[in-house]
Parts: C-alpha cells; structure tokens; sequence
C-alpha cells in the first residue's frame, strides 16, 4: 500500500549511495535516490522506496540543484532516423521524450532542449517550417547554454531557403561560425550555409562551405552525409566531375545507409562514364 513517507526516513538517502536512474540532488548537497520523478505545480514528486515501505516525497523545485536521469536512447535513435531521411519516424521517436522533459525544463539535468532540437530537425526535414521556427524560437528563449541557443538559430536555416530568403539565411550561419566553439554545431552550420549558397548556384562558395566538414569535422559523422552530397553537386556545378564523382563514390562508399547516398547512387548513374 502507498503511504506518504515520514521525511526522518529520508537520511537513508545520501549522497554516498550509488546514484539511481533518477536521483535529485538538493542544494543543501544531499542526493535522494528515486524510483521515478514527476511535476506537481512547484514541487517534484520522488517514488523513494525504504525497507518495505514506498511512497511519494515531494521537494520544491527551487530547493534542487539537479535531477540525474538517465540519456535518452531516443536521442541517438531519433538522429539515426534524421541520417537515413525518415523525418515521420524521427518525429515520432522524440515527442514522448520531448513531452516528458516538458514540466522539468527549467531544473538542471533535463533533457528537454536536445530532445526539442531534434524534433524541430524532424519538422524541418517534413517541410512544417511555422512550427519547426516556434519551437526553435522557444528553445532560444528558454536555454542558458548558448551553443543550444545557436543549434535551435541553424534549424531556422532550412524554411529561409526554401523561402528563397538567402541573406537571412546566411548572416545566421555566418553568426554561429563566429561564436560557436562547438563542432557539431559549426559542422551543421557550414552545412546549412552550403545549401543557402547552393540554391543560389554560388559554386565555389558552396563548395568551400561543404569541404569545412570533411576537412575540419570528420568526426561528425550525422552532417558529412550532406555535406559530401552537397560538395558533389557544387563541382557538378563548376563542371568538375571527377571531383564530383569522387565525392558520391565517398558517399556510398562510407555511409551507405544515410538518405544521401541513395540520391548518390542515383545522381551516379546518370553521370557520364
């Protein structure tokens, strides 16, 4: 039966036990290890467990330093989806994850801003570009870490293209590359300046822009799918194929599963032998 625990039974929950799934670590420096957490309002309600005994404790939110949970596996599936170009599924993966984090936003240790950046990537890659600028726009206003403020400014990026509005879009992506010290986010960012100046048939631009990834950000290995297609169709453009067939063949040959190398394999065969 549930019952409400006396707060004296809480010293059994210190810091020096081994932290749970989702542990709340207090201000005052002492860790409570719980079952589980939920929002109520002010409060964050903990499922602790002592002996036989099990209920509900609740902290204000103002009194917690940071909620420990565990990385959401959905984080990486949800990317995975994004690399293969299944935006509906990606969408699909991170709502539950995106909703959970909702009421926990404003505590540290949540998960809500990556899980919210990835569904706004998700919206994006299925063309909703108003909702996909809202939650970026809320993501902006709501962060702290400015690299996540400036990951949510790029998903503004793809909508501006297809609006044909290139000088927004790349004075974004000139803003990031000046303050970003984050690699992920400068690969995304050469990336989505390559695609303005590419709708722009600007080839050289585009092209220097895309080689940033593979030069200076191999290891990211979500933006070099995009960046080698959109290096290809740039040296198609200035009349290079050799370069151009370089890249598509270093496409499919390694990331054979990504969305991109499938228009690779397509884009290859229609290219002179």
């Amino acid at each position: 039966m549930m019952k409400t625990l006396p707060f004296a039974l809480l010293v059994l929950l210190v810091l020096d036990r081994p932290l749970g799934a989702q542990n709340i670590l207090l201000k005052t420096g002492q860790t409570i290890e719980t079952k589980g957490v939920r929002r109520s309002g002010d409060m964050v309600m903990g499922k602790v467990q002592v002996g036989a005994s099990s209920g509900e404790v609740g902290y204000q939110a103002s009194t917690i330093a940071k909620i420990h949970f565990p990385d959401p596996p959905q984080l990486k599936t949800t990317a995975a989806f994004l690399s293969q170009g299944q935006p509906e599924k990606a969408l699909a993966d991170i709502e539950p994850v995106v909703k959970y984090y909702e009421p926990f936003r404003d505590l540290p240790g949540n998960f809500w801003a990556p899980a919210a950046l990835l569904k706004v990537s998700a919206l994006s890659g299925m063309q909703l570009d108003k909702q996909a600028e809202a939650l970026g726009d809320e993501i902006r206003k709501s962060v702290t870490d400015p690299e996540t403020a400036r990951a949510a400014q790029l998903q503004l990026v793809p909508g501006l293209v297809r609006r044909e509005d290139f000088e927004k879009a790349i004075q974004l992506c000139d803003a990031v590359i000046k303050e970003s010290a984050r690699a992920d986010v400068l690969a995304e960012a050469w990336v989505r300046k390559g695609d303005a100046l590419l709708a722009q048939r600007q080839w050289d631009g585009a092209t220097l822009a895309y080689l940033h990834v593979p030069v200076f950000y191999e290891d990211e290995k979500r933006w070099m799918p995009p960046a080698l297609l959109g290096s290809a169709r740039a040296f198609r453009g200035l009349e290079d194929l050799d370069r151009a067939k370089r890249s598509l063949n270093e496409l499919t040959a390694g990331y054979p599963k990504s969305a991109q190398a499938e228009v690779a394999r397509a884009e290859l065969q229609k290219m002179p032998k």
